[in-house]
């Protein structure tokens, strides 16, 4: 014992816990690492299982949601006289499920459709189940024969149309596995490299632990096409429809899509004042939502929009139907009711074609054949147009749906057919502008009614400011009183007036007449037209010769068709700027109450006196108006010619009927028609019309119904 060694001693007093037992614990040291590895993978299995696994589960058992809109009709655009111009027409479309019409069909589709038809004791026995997929594929062959048989569409057709609608969702689904591929690629080069020591290893594992897996290379891609239905064919008679529909069994997994569609029954007739209403591009083709892009269909929109409706289909995740409930019911738009009276438009148009087309033209030979033209026919009182062309015009049928050859051939027309010259055209207003220059010169004292006017044919000198009479003839008007000038359309006598007043009461009296400003039409896109500013002060002559054009509408002025037309309207009247309107409101309510305004500062002595000229224009052998005249009616009419530099000039031809007792003003303009008479056949041709139709009938019992004498 004492000759032990004493670490021997020690080892037996310890209980042989020296070097020798070493090696025993180092199994449980490592035991006890991979442990506290473990247990943090541990806990984080328990937390996705326990706590947030419903949050991954849940989506995959939680239904497909799909909400469908029904389509609601828009309102229909009736004219004044009840012809519908614009309406809404059903149409119906047939439609197949992807699964339906996809060759070769998906077989764990047809597995899950076969063990669907099932009941639980028949899913057990193989035989049944491949009989339920025979009959399955059998019934496929069979719908392609029955779609054929009472659509009437041949089936090739119908196999072609299916083939390409499933080359275009199998495109989509090769672009969508091409990008799974890339993002797997991607993913593979980011696995852990040594090299890049524990800090690698610990993003490793992060990226493990809380980045979900991706999807291995079998999973199967479901696209959303995939669950829905596919239109075959398209406005399909409703006996069809109701062939379909009453053959459930016969016709499963095909519907019937309802769609409007907008029409225009009478092709170009108000094309510009109707406009266009179609879907916006960037929503689908299916969509039920269409908006007003022109025209009454822009500026009513919101009375003529229809609210689609909507059904909510509540279907699995394999695209089975379990629920359809209709959320909103859609509700149609209301109707307008126009003031155009439709056979008044056809008449207009009608007499504005004479004149652009070469093959029906009626004018003098050698006129130059104008460009576009426009006739507005408006009621003096109310300010309802009766009648708004324009031409030339697009057809309205082809406008709403153009192939690309036909809208490049409307873009590219020079006469711009698309263009509204009625509201959209401003054009120096020639003679119609010594209106304005005799109420103004009236009306600031710088002549009297009774005042007698001298034109010797020119203004100063010979070759400046001369009249068209001097031009042609050599010699002057002579003596004149304002209505005669007007009559006449003396130039001279309007230069002097001009000279007498200065720009201002001109531009002011212009403005006062509702030049330069809208009139306030219910049509989008109106022009405003243009009246120049006073000229600048310093010298003399260019104030003056400026003030001399502008007297007998040339320079630096623009008026559209429309403001000459209430021009018009308020001389007849009795001095009231009558606001336009194309539409009174829904045919179910009644007609609003019309709004104007009294021009300031009009005397009705001043009314008399231009009357009294525009009536001798018509009626006076010597009128500028004269070869417009119409049997048994007095009208009130001026001519107008707006010199262009180097192209033809423009024609205007503006009055009102019947003078004594006014109810229509009627303005024609002809857009590089050449002089003001050339516009007068189509007032005189349209003016008769409007007698045929009882418009102009003036009452017998009106005191005012006098028979017209010159003035002497």
């Amino acid at each position: 014992m004492r000759n032990q060694p004493f670490s021997s001693v020690v080892d037996e007093r310890s209980g042989g816990t020296g070097t020798a037992d070493r090696p025993q614990r180092r199994p449980l040291i490592l035991a006890a690492i991979i442990l506290c590895c473990q247990i943090p993978i541990a806990l984080r299995l328990v937390h996705v299982q326990a706590v947030i696994g419903e949050r991954f589960i849940a989506p995959w058992r939680a239904p497909i949601v799909d909400l469908e809109q029904v389509p609601a009709r828009d309102g229909r655009i009736v004219s004044r006289d009840g012809v519908v111009l614009a309406q809404d027409e059903v149409q119906y479309d047939i439609a197949v499920e992807y699964r339906w019409l996809q060759h070769p069909p998906d077989e764990r589709w047809i597995k899950r459709q076969a063990y669907r038809s099932l009941s639980s004791q028949e899913r057990k026995n193989p035989q049944l189940r491949a009989a339920a997929e025979s009959r399955l594929l059998a019934h496929r062959e069979q719908l392609l024969e029955s779609l054929s048989q009472v659509t009437g569409t041949p089936r090739p057709e119908l196999v072609q149309e299916m083939a390409g609608i499933q080359k275009r969702i199998e495109t989509m689904l090769a672009a969508v596995e091409r990008r799974r591929q890339e993002r797997a690629a991607a993913s593979e080069g980011e696995s852990f490299d040594w090299s890049q020591g524990m800090s690698g290893l610990a993003r490793v594992v992060m990226q493990e632990l809380t980045r979900p897996p991706d999807r291995f290379a079998d999973d199967p891609i479901v696209l959303k096409e995939e669950l829905q239905d596919h239109v075959v064919l398209r406005n399909v008679p409703l006996q069809v429809v109701t062939a379909i529909q009453s053959q459930p069994s016969r016709f499963q997994g095909v519907h019937v899509r309802s769609t409007s569609t907008r029409t225009y029954p009478r092709g170009d007739l108000a094309a510009h004042v109707i406009g266009i209403r179609r879907r916006p591009a960037a929503e689908s083709v299916t969509s039920a939502t269409r908006q007003g892009e022109s025209g009454v269909e822009r500026f009513r929109d919101a009375q003529l929009h229809g609210q689609p409706g909507e059904v909510r289909h509540t279907k699995d995740r394999h695209g089975e139907l379990l629920n359809s409930e209709v959320v909103q019911k859609p509700r149609d738009g209301a109707e307008v009711l126009l003031t155009i009276d439709s056979q008044l438009q056809q008449l207009a148009e009608q007499l504005l074609d004479t004149v652009l087309h070469p093959a029906r033209r009626s004018l003098t030979a050698g006129v130059e054949i104008p460009r576009g033209a426009c006739l507005i026919a408006m009621d003096v009182w109310t300010g309802d147009i009766v009648a708004m062309a324009s031409g030339p015009r697009p057809s309205l049928p082809v406008l709403a749906r153009p192939t690309a050859e036909e809208w490049t051939r409307l873009q590219q027309d020079t006469r711009q057919p698309l263009f509204s010259r009625s509201t959209q055209m401003s054009l120096p207003p020639g003679s119609i502008f010594k209106l304005v220059t005799a109420i103004a010169a009236l009306e600031t004292g710088a002549v009297s009614a009774d005042e007698v006017l001298h034109c010797q044919g020119y203004l100063n000198e010979p070759d400046r400011y001369r009249c068209l009479l001097f031009r042609q003839q050599g010699v002057g008007h002579g003596q004149l009183h304002l209505d005669e000038a007007l009559s006449q359309s003396c130039h001279v006598c309007f230069h002097e007036l001009a000279r007498r007043m200065g720009p201002e009461p001109l531009c002011d009296w212009a403005t006062r007449l509702g030049l330069g400003r809208a009139t306030g039409v219910d049509l989008p896109g109106e022009h405003r037209g243009k009246l120049p500013p006073p000229p600048a002060t310093g010298s003399r002559q260019g104030v003056t010769g400026a003030t001399l054009q502008l007297g007998v509408g040339q320079g630096a002025i623009l008026v559209s068709p429309l403001q000459v037309a209430r021009l018009l309207a308020a001389v007849a009247n009795g001095g009231y700027l009558v606001t336009p309107h194309v539409a009174r409101t829904a045919v179910n309510e009644e007609s609003p109450t019309r709004s104007f305004e009294k021009v300031p500062g009009l005397s009705a002595a001043t009314l008399e006196t231009v009357r009294r000229g525009l009536e001798m224009a018509v009626h006076d052998p010597r009128g500028v108006a004269y070869d417009a005249r119409v049997e048994l009616l007095q009208m009130a009419a001026m001519s107008g010619t707006a010199d262009v530099p180097e192209k033809a000039d423009h024609a205007w031809f503006a009055g009102y009927a019947p003078a004594q007792n006014p109810r229509v003003a009627v303005v024609v303009v002809l857009e590089h028609g050449g002089a003001g008479e050339n516009a007068g056949p189509i007032f005189r041709d349209f003016v008769t019309e409007l007698l045929g139709y009882g418009e102009l009938r003036p009452s017998p019992a009106d005191p005012r119904q006098t028979k017209f004498s010159p003035r002497r």
